[in-house]
This record gives C-alpha cells, sequence and structure tokens, in this order.
C-alpha cells in the first residue's frame, strides 16, 4: 500500500501531540520524519523513528518537551544543552544559531550535547542552504561498526552531511561512514529480507548476509580504512569536543529506552563573506556542468549530482504516495489507537478527581 505525504505527517503529528509533545514541536519532528521517507530514506522515517521516539518518551529517556540551555558561547561558536529533547526539535534551534552567527562573522558553530537521535542529517544542511549557506552536519552515534580488522562494533556509523547552495535546488550530501546505515540493516530484518554481501559481519568477524547476525555483529566501514578513520574523526569532532560520549560510551541513538549519550556538529559558513555569493554559486554552476557532461561509462544514461537520487525517489512518491507494508501500518495504528486509550483513561482519571474535589 501507499500513503501520502500529508497524511502521514498529520497521523505523526497526532502521535506525537497525544505523547505529549507540543503542536509546534511535533509538526517540526513529523515533517523531518516524513520527508525522509519521501527520499527514500526509510531508515530514517515515520515508521521505523517514531515508534522509537515515543518508547524513549514513556521510559522517560526522551522528554517531550524540554528547554535547551546555552552552556558555552562566543560569537562564532555555541555549546547547547539538549536537555534530552526530542532531536529534531533541539537540532532545529542548533541550526538556526549557527546559520545567525555565520551571517554575521561568516562562520558558526554549534555543538549540542543531551539531545536524542537526531534523524536524516541531510534535513539541516539542506535548510542551511536554502538560508544561502554552506551547511555541514555530524553527529556519532550508538557503536554499530567495527574499526579495519575489528570483528565487534566499537565506532557508530557517524554521519556527515553538507548541504550547497545552489541557482536552482541545494546539493545535499548525506552519508554515513558504514557501508549501509544501521537502519537499514533494521529495515530488511523488519521485512525478512537478506541483506547484501559486504555491508556486515557476524560476531566472529565473517561477512554475513543475515539482518540479524549483522545486528549481532558489526557494519563496516566505506572504503575499509578510509571509512575506519573518518569516523574515528567525526566522533571526535561530535563526541569528544562537545563534552559527549565517544566509541563504545555512546548509547541510547537505536535503543531508546536508554538516555542518548552522543553529540552533534553544526556548521554554517557564509560564501558572501568569503569570494562573494555569486562568485560562489559561478564555480558550483561551473563543477555541476563539468560533471553532467563528463564522459559517460558504458551503459550509463545518465550522471547524476549528490543528492539526486533522492530527489527523483521524492518526486515520484510524492506523486504516488509512500511505499508501506502492512505490518508497518498496522503498527503504527496501534501505536495511535493506544496512546489514544491512554489518553483517554487520564481524562476519565483527572475529571474524577476534579468531581470528587467538588464534592
Amino acid at each position: 500500500m501507499n500513503v501520502y505525504a500529508e497524511e502521514l505527517k498529520k497521523i505523526s503529528v497526532e502521535i506525537l501531540t497525544l505523547a505529549g509533545v507540543s503542536e509546534k514541536d511535533s509538526t517540526i519532528v513529523a515533517d523531518h520524519l516524513v520527508e525522509a521517507n519521501l527520499r527514500g530514506r526509510d531508515s530514517h522515517g515515520v515508521f521505523i523513528r517514531l515508534p522509537r521516539i515515543i518508547k524513549g518518551i514513556e521510559k522517560g529517556t526522551i522528554k517531550p518537551r524540554c528547554k535547551v540551555k546555552v552552556i558555552n558561547e562566543t560569537p562564532a561558536i555555541a555549546l547547547l544543552d539538549g536537555g534530552n529533547g526530542i532531536g529534531q526539535v533541539v537540532s532545529m534551534k542548533a541550526i538556526r544559531l549557527a546559520i545567525k552567527k555565520a551571517k554575521k562573522l561568516g562562520i558558526g558553530v554549534v555543538g549540542v550535547r543531551r539531545s536524542s537521535h537526531i534523524g536524516f542529517l541531510g534535513y539541516y544542511t539542506e535548510y542551511a542552504a536554502n538560508e544561502n549557506m554552506i551547511g555541514i552536519v555530524l553527529t556519532n552515534t550508538e557503536p554499530a561498526m567495527a574499526p579495519t580488522g575489528g570483528a565487534e562494533p566499537v565506532l557508530g556509523t557517524n554521519p556527515i552531511s553538507i548541504g550547497i547552495p545552489t541557482r536552482d535546488l541545494p546539493i545535499v550530501i548525506d552519508m554515513a561512514t558504514s557501508i549501509v546505515s544501521r537502519g537499514k540493516i533494521l529495515k530488511c530484518l523488519q521485512r525478512g529480507e537478506k541483506i547484501k554481501k559486504g555491508w556486515a559481519v557476524d560476531k566472529e568477524g565473517e561477512i554475513t548476509e543475515d539482518p540479524k547476525a549483522a545486528l549481532e555483529g558489526a557494519l563496516l566501514p566505506i572504503a575499509g580504512p578510509k571509512g575506519y578513520c573518518l569516523a574515528f574523526g567525526f566522533d571526535v569532532l561530535t563526541g569528544a569536543l562537545v563534552g559527549a560520549s565517544v566509541g563504545k560510551d555512546v548509547k541510547g541513538t537505536l535503543r531508546t529506552e536508554e538516555v542518548s549519550t552522543k553529540g552533534d556538529l553544526f556548521i554554517a559558513i557564509n560564501p558572501s563573506l568569503f569570494c562573494g555569493f555569486e562568485n560562489f554559486l559561478e564555480r558550483v554552476e561551473q563543477l555541476k556542468k563539468q560533471v553532467k557532461s563528463c564522459k559517460k561509462a558504458r551503459g550509463v544514461s545518465v550522471i547524476l549530482l549528490p543528492g539526486e537520487p533522492e530527489m527523483l525517489i521524492r518526486e515520484k512518491r510524492i506523486a504516488e504516495g509512500i511505499p508501506v507494508d502492512e505490518d508497518s501500518w498496522k503498527n503504527l495504528m496501534e501505536l495511535k489507537s493506544a496512546l489514544h486509550e491512554r489518553s483517554k483513561r487520564i481524562g476519565n482519571m483527572f475529571n474524577q478527581k476534579r468531581k470528587d474535589f467538588n464534592t
């Protein structure tokens, strides 16, 4: 079955508000999750991530309403305490602050700790690009990836995103330092599908196609040792730099029953204060044309820019709806019903207490 984006967004807002999230923040989170589904990033979309957010709220590890505090600040940088809030809400505050600083100084760097899983990073870097800024976002995650030669998870998938303004749509680079995100492994497990060979190893360090064995083992880095080195560096730039956890001590990004201990880094760069915005755009356009006009390998009909495959999926899903399997849809509806029932019981208890008090 397929579900249209607006319907899925409405359902997501309803579920979040029933869980105690404000309507404003619910809209931010729902828009983010649905956008992930629209771009084919289903591992970061509604059906996988929303139930985990609700679980965190119910366990008390994620605060449905929180106040983001500034720990340290200078004109160019800031360090925020997310108050264990919902990652998407905290992250929008962080990227907006980074942009505000970059508009004045040319660069703004904002670190965040005590914030839950922030979703797909391209959402924030595209936001920055639409504000005529280059956006860069990094985060670290629970251990999921083995270092080169290792047979156990030590590093997270530690992704990076870069958003680049252009004369039309922003170019968005968004990737994990593992060959795939852990969410894609979860998606395969959920659907009863094998994973691709070379994505992961089991707990003995052997290549596996079994998603369950992969989750018990470790993901593999992109480009072998190079991906491992990038993941290590990003752990430092997110966890160590902002005073959050690193490596094996990172918790709560997948298993939301635990408090999240990871860190995030948001960077905005203002091209206008470097070479001038028009000058910058001209060079980006030159690069785009050179890539697009590159001599094609045999059997290749088109060369796509970074982020272009996701936008093609988005165009299709806007028109036809977001595909969802029956079990995932059923689980979402059951979650909504359970929250409605709980809200009703709480309302009845409150009314009874008020009645008893008045009598």
